[in-house]
């Protein structure tokens, strides 16, 4: 025991450890390594061999360049397909500059002469940076998924938008002209969502601002009618209105026909009690008060029925002919002319009617029934019949409540 200590000493000798540095360096090179040990064994040390020698052993020694290079340079692929420069303008700017100090520092590494080579500090240094990038990759990453949510629920609210103002702009007739730009604001949201589904958040974004615009106009051209009904004042007068005429019938014992826009709907009363309800049609521009001949609106005020026109006698089965225009007509009709409201060549028009045909129809200003029903309506009016036409008897009506729709979107926003 005491010998093998010895010769195990003898072997740890400082010649024998620089002997094992120098074959360290050819570690794993099989018969290579095997061909140098003997040839340093039994050849004669001439100084050709001996160059030759130190060549190999200089090649055999030299290290290369550290392969973690590749891995950094992948994150800084992956940080700049992901818009880093973006998202993370100032982080990814001193990667950048981290990452062209380890390139010259490599560069100069490999300046060296091989033995003299060190990429241990450079390793260290990667590793940090590696670190640093792959921790930029999780901050985007972050960043790209908030802002794929947010263009998300951008879209949700326009289509949300869309629905409302299609369902509004179908129920009040709207012109062309509302329809045309809801139709290409549904085809930019469209568009939105197949750049959002590719990730191309730029397009997504720039065609949720075309759509928005697009829906912004269509949305002006409905506002001002919602608004009508939406006003308090408004709906107050057009409360009053049926009151005076439901209490005026009742004292002198006569029917009484309100008909309420909104809710497209026409009541029967008799000493002051609802008879009859029947669901209407109105003019193509019905929620508008009527100004003029051809508006194709249906009139707000207080009537009466003038003319009765039984089957064979009227176009739409039976019909009830009101006043229309009546002095405030008439009043209001000068008045908008005046302001330029309408042409000056307008005409006040007349010949308003409530008539069958259908709840279903469009009139030019008219109110529609269907046919038994106007059978049911026809027996019980008589010529004199108070018949009042308002927009609503009440702030929670469709029309309203469409509003009230869009600013809730809005809000969202």
């Amino acid at each position: 025991m005491i010998k093998e200590k010895g010769r195990a000493g003898r072997n740890d000798s400082p010649q024998r450890h620089k002997e094992h540095k120098v074959f360290n360096c050819f570690k794993g090179k099989g018969f290579f390594v095997t061909f140098v040990s003997l040839w340093l064994k039994y050849s004669p040390p001439s100084c050709f061999s001996l160059i030759f020698f130190c060549f190999i052993f200089f090649s055999a020694c030299s290290q290369p360049p550290p392969p973690a290079t590749k891995l950094i340079e992948n994150i800084d692929f992956e940080l700049h397909k992901g818009d880093a420069e973006k998202y993370i303008p100032i982080e990814y700017n001193n990667f950048r500059k981290e990452l062209r100090t380890i390139r010259d520092r490599i560069i100069q590494e490999e300046s060296k002469f091989s033995p003299f080579r060190d990429y241990e500090p450079i390793l260290k240094n990667i590793g940090d940076i590696e670190k640093e990038g792959m921790g930029l990759i999780k901050i985007i990453q972050k960043k790209s998924a908030e802002k794929k949510e947010k263009i998300a629920e951008n879209l949700k609210n326009l289509e949300d938008k869309a629905r409302i103002i299609d369902e509004l702009t179908l129920k009040i007739h709207a012109g062309s002209y509302a329809r045309k730009k809801l139709t290409l604001g549904s085809l930019a949201i469209k568009e939105a969502k197949i750049s959002l589904e590719n990730n191309r958040y730029d397009s997504a974004g720039e065609k949720i601002e075309t759509a928005s615009a697009y829906l912004s106009d269509a949305e002006k051209s409905v506002i001002p009618l919602l608004k009508r009904y939406s006003h308090n004042d408004l709906i107050e007068r057009w409360k009053k209105s049926v009151r005076d005429t439901i209490e005026e019938a009742k004292k002198r014992k006569t029917a009484a026909i309100i008909v309420n826009k909104a809710e497209r709907i026409l009541k029967l009363y008799k000493d002051g009690k609802s008879l009859m309800s029947f669901n209407i049609g109105i003019g193509k521009n019905g929620y508008r008060d009527k100004l003029f001949s051809g508006d194709r609106a249906t009139p707000e005020g207080r009537y009466r029925v003038i003319k009765k026109s039984g089957a064979g006698e009227s176009k739409y089965h039976k019909a009830l002919l009101l006043d229309y225009p009546n002095h405030e007509d008439r009043r209001e009709f000068l008045k908008a002319k005046k302001t330029g409201l309408i042409s000056k060549n307008a005409k006040i028009g007349g010949l308003i009617e409530i008539h069958g045909g259908g709840k279903d129809s469009t009139t030019y200003g008219c109110i529609s029934l269907e046919n038994h029903e106007m059978d049911a309506l026809f027996e019980r009016a008589a010529v004199g019949t108070a018949v009042t036409i308002v927009g609503a008897t009440s702030l929670e009506n469709e029309l309203s409540h469409g509003l009230v729709e869009l600013k809730k979107n809005h809000d969202r926003k």
